[in-house]
C-alpha cells in the first residue's frame, strides 16, 4: 500500500512541476498595449418551442430552431447585448493587435493575440488596454498570451 501511495504523490508532483519549469523556460513577462481589435463573430440563438405533432393530435413536440447572425461582431446587431450580458454563444475569433517592449533588449515589437468566443478576453479588451504577455527569450519578436 505504501508503494501506491509514493506513485500518486510523484504522479501528482510531476505534472506541476513540469508545468512550472516549463512556463519558467519559456519566456519572460511583459506587459503589452492593445492598439487594434479584429473580431469576427457568430451570434447564435438558440430556440425552443412547441408546436402540434402533426402524427397525434393534441400531442405536442419540441422544435429547436437556431438562428445566427454572421461578420464583425461591430456590424452584428445583437454585439452590444451579448458583449454586455453574454446571453447567446458566441463562435468567432478576436485578432488583437499589441505593441511591447521587450524586456531582453527594451526594443519596441508589434505582435497579434488570438481570442475566441470561449475567452473572456474576447469581450472585455478593448483599443488602449494592457494585456498580460510572455515574451520569448531567445526571439523578442514572439510572444504567447498568458
Amino acid at each position: 500500500m505504501s508503494f501506491s501511495l509514493r506513485y500518486i504523490i510523484v504522479l501528482a508532483l510531476i505534472p506541476s512541476g513540469a508545468l512550472l519549469a516549463g512556463c519558467s523556460a519559456g519566456g519572460l513577462p511583459a506587459k503589452a498595449t492593445v492598439t487594434t481589435i479584429d473580431r469576427k463573430c457568430e451570434i447564435i440563438e438558440s430556440i425552443t418551442r412547441e408546436v402540434d405533432d402533426p402524427r397525434a393530435p393534441g400531442h405536442k413536440l419540441k422544435a429547436h430552431e437556431m438562428n445566427s447572425s454572421t461578420g464583425a461582431c461591430d456590424s452584428v446587431e445583437e454585439w452590444a447585448e451579448v458583449r454586455a450580458k453574454r446571453t447567446k454563444k458566441v463562435a468567432g475569433t478576436a485578432d488583437i493587435h499589441v505593441t511591447y517592449q521587450a524586456p531582453q533588449d527594451g526594443s519596441y515589437h508589434d505582435a497579434t493575440l488570438t481570442f475566441t468566443g470561449r475567452d473572456d478576453e474576447f469581450y472585455d479588451l478593448r483599443a488602449g488596454d494592457s494585456v498580460n504577455i510572455v515574451v520569448a527569450k531567445n526571439d523578442p519578436a514572439r510572444v504567447r498570451k498568458v
